[in-house]
């Protein structure tokens, strides 16, 4: 049987899709699993082992959608799972004649186009966005799901050459180094920022440490933030904004050690491609870590201590916590690092280390 699975939506969501993969492809390993996603998103996927083709897709482009549908109707899909819902892309995919198809049941549009669609209730954020997207497969898998589609840890497959761009990064911008960090300070506005002169003292006394070499990284959407911290900044912390692509970013970040970041698509990159990561995340349910924490073996996260009076949404100036995130200090943050950084060199200096 051939299954469609897409996820259109952010870097991060995609991210934290991975398990779907897996979780199919062990579940059914005679089945064509095949991925459609953002154009920009496709290194996150294209070495997916679980993978035998990747599509892409672009919303409101006409041309695309006029040779994709053919395409999708040659290719003899069974299933489509959709991962997020997208009424265009729903549409289409009913269009290509694939007979099943999944996903939430999340808008109106969605009750006429999904035929196996599933009440999940997203925004009361009971479970993580991972749970969330096991639990479409597992419509999809059936009595099978129980034994497979189960939550576990993203994995991101990259090639040699990216693996040896992180080592050659390694080598030539932190000459001399032991410890890579790297401080991510954009959200891309899914999150509440952090202060720019607390991402620049976090920065400031990391590289102050012997032997720790320190980046700010960010691209498009993040150079206002970035900007905003780099006059604060001392001469050996290094600003790489907008100096990669996806596919570099992925081999550069395979190079480091630590990442620190709101909640944003580079910092689930980093803890499925194993480094340790602090994540600075606001309580309220739906930006809260219970629905969108990193997944990874050395991934943690930092949230205010305060009482947020939201049920679902922030409220924003609205309310008499704003900006909750203020309650978190730098040293809350270099603690955890530091504590991090020392379990992961434990662990490599296990014998079964790797």
């Amino acid at each position: 049987m051939k299954v469609l699975v897409t996820r259109t939506d952010r870097l991060g969501d995609l991210v934290l899709s991975l398990p779907v993969f897996a979780c199919l492809k062990q579940a059914r390993p005679d089945w064509s699993i095949q991925a459609l996603v953002a154009p920009a998103s496709v290194p996150v996927v294209e070495n997916d082992p679980a993978l035998d083709r990747v599509w892409t897709w672009t919303p409101g482009d006409l041309c695309q959608r006029r040779e994709l549908l053919p395409a999708l109707r040659r290719e003899g899909f069974q299933a489509a799972v959709m991962l997020h819902y997208q009424g265009e892309l729903a549409g289409l995919l009913k269009k290509a004649h694939i007979p099943r198809r999944y996903g939430p049941l999340s808008k109106l549009g969605s009750w006429f186009r999904l035929n196996r669609g599933m009440i999940q209730n997203r925004s009361r954020c009971r479970h993580h966005e991972l749970e969330y997207n096991l639990h479409l497969a597992g419509r999809l898998l059936g009595k099978e799901a129980k034994a497979v589609c189960v939550p576990s840890e993203p994995r991101l497959v990259l090639t040699s050459g990216q693996r040896q761009a992180g080592q050659e990064f390694r080598r030539d911008l932190a000459a001399g180094a032991h410890t890579v960090v790297f401080v991510h300070p954009g959200s891309g506005g899914s999150a509440l920022d952090w202060e720019p002169r607390r991402f620049a003292g976090v920065a400031n006394s990391l590289a102050a440490l012997e032997g720790f070499a320190v980046f700010i990284t960010g691209a498009g959407g993040d150079s206002d933030m970035v900007n905003r911290v780099r006059p604060l900044l001392n001469p050996p912390v290094k600003v790489l904004l907008d100096q990669y692509g996806l596919r570099d970013f992925l081999g550069v970040l395979s190079g480091g050690d630590l990442m620190i970041a709101p909640s944003t698509g580079p910092l689930h990159l980093a803890a499925a491609l194993g480094l340790a990561v602090v994540g600075l995340y606001p309580p309220v349910p739906t930006m809260s870590p219970h629905r969108w924490g990193p997944r990874g073996p050395l991934a943690r996260v930092v949230v205010p201590d305060v009482e947020c009076p939201s049920r679902r949404f922030c409220q924003g100036v609205r309310c008499p916590q704003h900006n909750c995130l203020q309650a978190v200090y730098e040293r809350d943050v270099l603690d955890m690092a530091l504590a991090l950084l020392k379990q992961r060199e434990n662990q490599v200096d296990q014998p079964d280390g790797k």
